[in-house]
């Protein structure tokens, strides 16, 4: 008969403790009075029964106990370590549950390929045109950390195509496109990620999204409702020391969050949450987007992260038309849109609280340009024309790209038809404040892995976590 046990060290009289009793160890054959030797070798601990063993067996009313209790058990294993002792056959073999062993392996290779100058490992779930991935890489790299992507996943292959041609430095050779649902794939083999960039879609959580489909909450949604579950299901196949997360601030307080929270927490994982604004980070567009922040665990406590330690790194225009192009006044993109017009009427009539976007130019900031801009809606940001006053135009996709404060040229090397640049641009995230994010996290680890990396492995053999 096999039985696991989860025992946690503890400490008893100043000395660490492993205890472990009950029928269960009688049924392995460890009954009272058994003797038995003990080794440890790749952060396992071993107990065989033998007859000629040092160590014995003690009971309680009948009740087998095993008491390992003295200062060579925390060099096996630090105190508060949660451990799992399969009992079989006359010997018992003592390891950490899985999830600790996994989170061990994840932060030594991280900090080892920091310390070796080796680029990591980023996969990139949600890919779109590869905004999220080129902002958090130029944040990596001013931080001195070099990163390659592993592997990309986006369903639209224009979107894939885009990012191949304006990201073309994140990718190599050995790199992994995935061009199809990301619930739909399996893998035969899963290389470990250093780190994980999710950009959650997010037509379940916005209140628009949720509204035009009258769903309950955004896990109704039939298409994105349970992406987050598939999201989860890649953090635990990749096993990234840290991921970057980010979707609408609806996302902070739904269902789905909870149960991120709480699987997350179980493999070992701190979360950092927040919400981050763009004019904050050197942008004009002001639009709000949820943050999350998911380190391995014991990174999170030895490195101290701080949200605070997200900074601005840019300093964004005084006003709108300092990005705005030199577009003539006869140019055929001024235009009367009269539904527009007759919207906006109709909807103050009836107090609903749609109004009209409209913009000279003059302001500090413009609101969010969304995935559906090119189809001219009645809440979309409109140009004013400065001398005709019934005259508005859209954002040109270069305007659009440097509301969010895109590199210079960036949208263009994409090679996109107008509409698609725009969905691409709409749904992106905002470059600076994402950039700032990796730079401040590449600098956490930076002096992580000069610090913690010698120490981190002390209680277990680098063979045991090749396993």
């Amino acid at each position: 008969m096999t039985t696991i046990l989860a025992p946690t060290v503890k400490i008893n009289r100043g000395k660490p403790r492993i205890w472990l009793e009950g029928q269960r160890l009688a049924r392995g054959a460890f009954t009272q009075d058994t003797r038995y030797n003990i080794s440890f070798k790749n952060g396992t601990v071993t107990l065989k029964a033998c007859k000629d063993g040092d160590r014995k067996v003690s009971a309680y009313k009948d009740k087998p106990i095993i008491d390992l209790n003295s200062k060579e058990v925390g060099e096996w294993f630090p105190v508060g370590t949660k451990l799992r002792a399969v009992v079989r056959r006359g010997r018992i073999v003592i390891r950490r549950l899985a999830n600790s062993m996994k989170a061990l392996k994840r932060d030594r290779d991280l900090l080892t390929k920091l310390l070796k100058g080796e680029p990591l490992n980023v996969v990139s779930m949600y890919h779109g045109a590869g905004v999220m991935s080129r902002s958090l890489h130029d944040g990596w790299r001013s931080a001195g950390i070099k990163t390659r992507t592993l592997l990309a996943a986006e369903i639209d292959g224009r979107y894939l195509d885009a990012s191949l041609k304006a990201n073309a430095d994140l990718f190599d050779s050995s790199s992994v496109l995935v061009n199809a649902p990301v619930q739909d794939m399996e893998f035969d083999h899963v290389p470990s990620a250093n780190l994980m960039e999710i950009g959650l879609p997010c037509s379940g959580q916005s209140k628009a999204g949720r509204s035009k489909r009258k769903l309950a909450s955004a896990e109704e949604h039939p298409e994105a409702g349970a992406l987050f579950f598939t999201s989860l299901e890649w953090i635990k196949k990749f096993q990234p020391a840290a991921t970057i997360i980010e979707c609408t601030p609806e996302l902070l307080n739904s269902p789905s969050m909870a149960v991120i929270r709480s699987v997350l927490a179980s493999w070992k994982y701190d979360l950092f949450e927040t919400t981050l604004n763009g004019c904050d980070f050197g942008a004009l567009e002001n639009r709000d987007r949820a943050v999350v922040i998911a380190m391995s665990r014991d990174l999170a406590k030895a490195g101290m992260f701080n949200l605070a330690d997200i900074k601005p790194l840019r300093v964004k225009e005084e006003k709108l038309a300092d990005v705005l192009e030199p577009i003539s006044e006869d140019d055929d993109r001024w235009t009367i849109h009269t539904y527009l017009e007759e919207k906006a009427l109709r909807d103050a009539k009836k107090g609903s609280g749609f109004q009209r976007q409209l913009y000279t130019g003059e302001e500090s900031y413009i609101n969010t340009v969304t995935r559906g801009y090119a189809r001219i809606r009645s809440t979309d940001p409109h140009i004013m024309h400065p001398t005709k006053p019934r005259y508005t135009r859209l954002l040109t996709v270069a305007e659009h790209a440097a509301v969010k404060a895109l590199p210079k040229g960036w949208i263009e090397t994409c090679e996109l038809a107008n509409t698609v640049a725009h969905e691409v641009l709409g749904q992106s995230v905002i470059y600076p404040l994402f950039k700032a994010i990796g730079a401040a996290l590449g600098h956490n680890l930076r002096t992580l892995a000069e610090t913690l990396l010698p120490t981190m492995t002390q209680h277990i053999e680098p063979t045991a976590l090749a396993a």
